[in-house]
């Protein structure tokens, strides 16, 4: 790889991870950040977003969240948040939301698995999938936009 290419590339990772941060606690689509950055003048592609998104992951400075095939994967910035690898998550398959959550019958769950099955579970990967609140209240009044893994 030439010099130029790897300042470039280094240039973009840090744009994608500077990018990721700024949108905090948000869960953004590789889309969303290509077209954000590229509102600010920075010149990405989608396949390097996608790599970069991967080397990002793999190192543990953000997550993905995905809720089927057909919908594209979110991700979430968490390497100032290591609070976000102590817990597992709830993510709406509706509406995409996702809700960290610690809850104690969790807690013992996991500990209690280790201890009578020797299998230790890791709860920063782990996502239960369902409905939340509004999209059940909403579900059950009949209406509601559809969500992203359904048709519009």
């Amino acid at each position: 790889m030439t010099g130029e290419k790897l300042q470039r590339n280094t240039h973009q990772k840090m744009a994608i991870l500077e990018y990721m941060k700024a949108c905090g606690d948000r869960h953004i689509r590789a889309e969303d950040i290509i077209c954000g950055l590229q509102a600010q003048g920075e010149a990405v592609g989608k396949a390097t977003v996608y790599r970069f998104l991967k080397a990002l992951e793999s190192e543990g400075q953000i997550r993905r969240y995905t809720i089927s095939d057909k919908v594209p994967a979110c991700y979430q910035y968490v390497g100032d948040h290591p609070e976000c690898r102590e817990h597992c998550h709830l993510m709406c398959t509706r509406c995409g939301q996702i809700i960290h959550v610690e809850n104690p019958v969790i807690k013992t769950f996991t500990k209690q698995t280790m201890e009578e099955d020797g299998f230790l579970i890791d709860e920063s990967k782990t996502v239960f999938y369902g409905l939340c609140r509004q999209c059940r209240e909403s579900g059950a009044a009949g209406g509601g936009a559809p969500g992203p893994d359904q048709e519009k």
